[in-house]
């Protein structure tokens, strides 16, 4: 039982795992508010939920203060006291993890991508082999909006286009955010630590497209049945559920790992843009798929999502490799040769091979 509790604080202590959890949180909030205040006339069932949303900054920057600098940034600086003194503080002395240990690999990493040439700037995201990992970086993220986030996580108002009652429909926001919270916590404990990034990826990106296109298909039997509209409902939340097992969760991590130590935060940068612009698209053309004034397609707009949900998994499947397992100079070594995408899970890398490493940093210096 201790090494059950062990783990959970592992999660709740992770950089990354608590930031999903702070947004599916959030989310959780936003809807149970919405939810409570949809029956209130005044003009403060409006207000309230924009006033509650600049409550948060006021405790959390001051936060931000206290945040320890990054060991890598530190690493890279020279700054190798600080870069250790940075590392005990991210991690527990209960852990067992070696602080010094744990800082030699960063600076090898380091050492070994300054063989391999890789460069600061925001070129250099594009050049070699980094072009390949800024790809899967942006197609990852972007993989959340294609996979049909836009309709099917903010789906109050199509519940209202099928039918469905002003509380029903918050009713049912409500309760998808709680099951995202869910599947968020299924993902950490059940999935991620088992099965590859890749499987959930593709997995989940296939699950998605196929409830997006049997939403589209009851579509065209909602006459014929009353009951029609609510299960579309329920499939979309079946889907935020899907979403948060897979996509929501690794759209954040795949980014964060597929680039080098080097380029990471560029890489990040541009992963998030990448969602961005494919979000603002998503977001312009959705309105005119669902308002009645325009195309009305209702449920028939799970067939365009469901389509680029296709596309994503088709690009997933010859393009997104296994990362699970590997460290940061063995995802160089990775990329830097070349290696297909249906390898990288079984492909045997030796990090501190001086023959091997010698003769990959002399061919990407070549390239």
């Amino acid at each position: 039982m201790t090494g059950i509790w062990q783990h959970i604080i592992n999660i709740i202590y992770s950089s990354r795992a608590n930031s999903l959890q702070c947004f599916i949180i959030g989310q959780l909030i936003a809807a149970g508010v919405l939810a409570g205040l949809v029956n209130m006339e005044s003009e403060w069932g409006y207000r309230i939920p924009f006033a509650l949303q600049w409550v948060w900054p006021a405790f959390l920057m001051p936060i931000l203060y206290f945040a320890p600098e990054s060991p890598w940034f530190l690493a890279r600086s020279g700054r190798l006291v600080e870069a250790e003194a940075s590392l005990k503080r991210l991690v527990r002395a209960s852990s067992g993890i070696d602080t010094k240990q744990s800082l030699a690999m960063i600076v090898h990493t380091d050492n070994l991508e300054q063989e391999m040439c890789v460069g600061t700037s925001y070129m250099d995201c594009f050049k070699g082999p980094e072009r390949r990992r800024t790809e899967i970086a942006c197609m990852s993220f972007a993989g959340q909006v294609l996979s049909g986030s836009t309709f099917a996580y903010n789906s109050t108002y199509f519940f209202s286009q099928i039918g469905l009652s002003t509380n029903t429909t918050y009713k049912l926001n409500t309760g998808g955010t709680g099951m995202a919270l869910f599947a968020t916590l299924l993902s950490w404990f059940l999935l991620m630590p088992y099965l590859g990034r890749r499987t959930i990826y593709v997995w989940g990106m296939g699950a998605m497209s196929a409830i997006l296109m049997v939403i589209g298909i009851l579509n065209t039997k909602r006459d014929s049945s009353s009951s029609i509209g609510l299960t579309q409902a329920i499939l979309c939340l079946v889907w935020t559920f899907t979403f948060q097992l897979s996509a929501g969760q690794l759209g954040w991590a795949l980014p964060a790992e597929v680039g080098s130590t080097r380029l990471r935060q560029k890489t990040i940068v541009l992963a998030r843009n990448s969602y961005y612009i494919v979000s603002v698209i998503s977001n312009i053309i959705q309105p005119y798929f669902m308002n009645p004034t325009e195309l009305n397609l209702k449920g028939y707009t799970g067939f365009v999502w469901g389509s680029t949900a296709f596309v994503t998994l088709i690009w997933a499947f010859f393009r997104l490799p296994e990362t699970k397992g590997r460290t940061f100079e063995d995802l160089d070594i990775l990329f830097a040769k070349k290696v297909p995408t249906r390898k990288f899970k079984s492909y045997d890398v030796n990090a501190y091979d001086e023959v091997e490493v010698s003769r990959i940093t002399a061919g990407v210096s070549a390239a």
